[in-house]
Parts: C-alpha cells; sequence; structure tokens
C-alpha cells in the first residue's frame, strides 16, 4: 500500500488538496492545517480553548479521542482526525482551501527523522549530543553544528547509508533547512514522539505526532520534496535499534507473572530477595534477551552457590521454571543455566554479616 510509485507529477504549492489526495491514496492520514502554518485547524468552537488572553466561551472540555465532531465529519483535534477518505478531505479542503496538509505519523504507520538545524549552543556532554553512543576521540571542536552534524556522528558510529539515503526515501526540506526522513514502521511495530532522545536536534515523528506535507507553504517558507523519490522506505534496522533503545519503540504491557517459586524456601533476607529478582527478571525477559537474562542470572546465583549461600541443583530447578515461563526452549535454557551458574560459581560472592 506504502510503496506504490503514483506521485503528485503536477501537484504545488498552490494546490494541496490534490498533495491530501495522493497521499490518502498511499494510505497515509491527512488532517488540515492552518492556512500558513504549522498547526492544525480548529474544527468547530466547541473544540478549541483559545487563548488564555482570549478565551472561548464556546469550548467544552472533553476527550478528544471520542469526540463528536469527528462523526460529523470535522476536522477537530489535529492527529485524532486524520482520515484517508477521499470524499472527507476534499470536504476539508473545499471549505478551507489553502490549508496546508499534516501526515499523522501514527495512523500512517510512520516514523519520522526530523533533523533540525537550529543552531544554537552546542552541548559539550557527549551524553547530551548522542546518548549512549561512543564519538571519536578526534571530535574537532566547532566540528558539530546542528542535527546534521549530530546525524552524521551517529551514521558514522553505526556504519551506515544516512544520510544519502539507502534505500531511497522521501526526503523533505523544512523551510528553516531542516530535514524530515520518512520511514515506514515495520510491521507489527509501534513507535512514540521524543524529541532530543536520540540525539542533539535529532526529533522523531511517530504515534501521536505528525509532519508537514511537501508542498505546504507556511510563513517560513516551504516543505520541499528533494529529490526524485516518492516512495517510503522501511526503517532501517540498524535505525530502529538505536530509536529502541533510546525509548521510542512502544512495548505492549506484559501482564506481571505471580511466581509459584514464592514459597520455595530459598534463603532469607538478603539472599531472597536476589533470587526474587533475578527469577523475575528471567519470567519477564522480552524475546530477543531471554537467552542473556537467564545466563546473567544465572551467573548471579551462581556466586551465591559458590558461596554457600543457595543450593546449586535447588536454584538450578528455579531458573528452569522461569525459563520456562519466558518462553525459552528447555535445551537452550539448560545450556544457559548450566553456564552460567558454573561461571558464578568460580566467583564466590562475598556477603557482609548485614547482608547474610
Amino acid at each position: 500500500m506504502h510503496t506504490t510509485h503514483a506521485r503528485p507529477s503536477t501537484a504545488s504549492p498552490s494546490d494541496p488538496l490534490r498533495v491530501a489526495l495522493w497521499l490518502a491514496a498511499q494510505g497515509y492520514a491527512v488532517h488540515p492545517l492552518a492556512p500558513g502554518l504549522k498547526v492544525p485547524v480548529r474544527g468547530c468552537a466547541r473544540c478549541s480553548p483559545g487563548t488564555a488572553d482570549h478565551p472561548n466561551p464556546s469550548y467544552v472540555e472533553h476527550d478528544g479521542h471520542a469526540c463528536p465532531c469527528h462523526a460529523d465529519g470535522h476536522a477537530c483535534h489535529g492527529v485524532l482526525a486524520a482520515a484517508t477518505d477521499a470524499d472527507r478531505i476534499t470536504e476539508w479542503w473545499t471549505r478551507t482551501p489553502a490549508a496546508g496538509v499534516g501526515v499523522a505519523a501514527g495512523p500512517s504507520g510512520l516514523v519520522i527523522l526530523d533533523v533540525d538545524t537550529h543552531g544554537g549552543e552546542v552541548p559539550s556532554d557527549p551524553e547530551r549530543l548522542l546518548p549512549g553512543v561512543e564519538l571519536p576521540d578526534d571530535l574537532a571542536p566547532g566540528s558539530v553544528l546542528d542535527g546534521r552534524d549530530v546525524l552524521a556522528l551517529l551514521v558514522e558510529a553505526r556504519r551506515a547509508p544516512l544520510p544519502g539515503c539507502v534505500p531511497e526515501t522521501l526526503t523533505v526540506r523544512t523551510p528553516s533547512g531542516g530535514v524530515h526522513y520518512w520511514f515506514r514502521a515495520p510491521a507489527g511495530t509501534q513507535w512514540r514522539p521524543q524529541a532530543g532522545a536520540l540525539g542533539w536536534q535529532l526529533d522523531v515523528r511517530a504515534g501521536s505526532s505528525y509532519a508537514v506535507a511537501p508542498g505546504t507553504v507556511t510563513r517560513a517558507g516551504a516543505y520541499t520534496a528533494l529529490g526524485d523519490c516518492r516512495t517510503v522506505a522501511e526503517l532501517p534496522v540498524w535505525l530502529a535499534r538505536d530509536l529502541d533503545r533510546t525509548g521510542h519503540r512502544v512495548r505492549p504491557e506484559r501482564p506481571r507473572i505471580t511466581l509459584p517459586w514464592r514459597s520455595r524456601g530459598m534463603g532469607g533476607g538478603y539472599v531472597a530477595a536476589a533470587v526474587g529478582a533475578e527469577l523475575r527478571a528471567v519470567a519477564e525477559a522480552q524475546p530477543g534477551t531471554r537467552n542473556d537474562a537467564l545466563n546473567r542470572a544465572a551467573f548471579n546465583l551462581g556466586t551465591l552457590c559458590g558461596a554457600g549461600r543457595l543450593d546449586r541443583a535447588q536454584v538450578a530447578d528455579v531458573l528452569a521454571d522461569a525459563a520456562r515461563h519466558a518462553g525459552l526452549p528447555s535445551r537452550e535454557a539448560e545450556a544457559a543455566i548450566r553456564s552460567g551458574l558454573a561461571a558464578g560459581e568460580r566467583h564466590p560472592r562475598a556477603l557482609t554479616e548485614a547482608a547474610a
């Protein structure tokens, strides 16, 4: 649905309806933006509180997700009203022909990397520049001026193809000189917007946020598609990993597990608390991390076995039980438990009298 090569070849800044319809045909949910601005239009009087200086007396406080205006076809609450229905879109832009085009990221299945060029004081702390990424030792002072330079550092650290956009994807230049890289979210994944979590002047538009479509003109200037590419590539694996690491990925909440081993005698005080924490870490581990969590727990509890505080066979039994809760295959779990316990026993944990 998102990979069609059809493009709005005749669309222009003066033809936002055509742009909106083209985007909707690709499966992207759109909503109108106030003419000349990059904020959503006010759908109707009851949905806009107004401002502190000019409050709206007709405003009725309500949950935007359940706003009855949506059923009536009003473009209230921006992203919450976004649609792909051609008739509704035509009605919106017929009513406000000069409205810009917003694209709702979450409903459209998009993750958009927003590279800013705001300037300002560059963080001296590498953890604020690119949190969690090791920067080169020879980074020259003054070599980082804005988000483009921060992205270049991230690309270098990951040995990745951006910027340069391989695979090629829709890329939009903003009026301030920044760049939006549009990507499709991998199937079955959800993402959230966060400003600056990935890096200084690197923002992410996803979930409940939106992007301004190319062809939209604001008072600050036009949003312009760069190059000839009008398709949207899937989020690169390397970037998805970094966005997952920085908290942009939405993971479903897993129900708290009632641990069957709570009734077993596994030490007391500090030792019992350590056992419970390690077993819960294994039972609640996410796919892709379960084997590492099990091996780490086995090592940690093995240090207590080596100190004579726990029985090795009993620990192996409850670890295997936790691994089954996590969904690990028995043979894989047994190998991780065996190696982890053996390694931990070679490093007995020294406990203070209070902890013991």
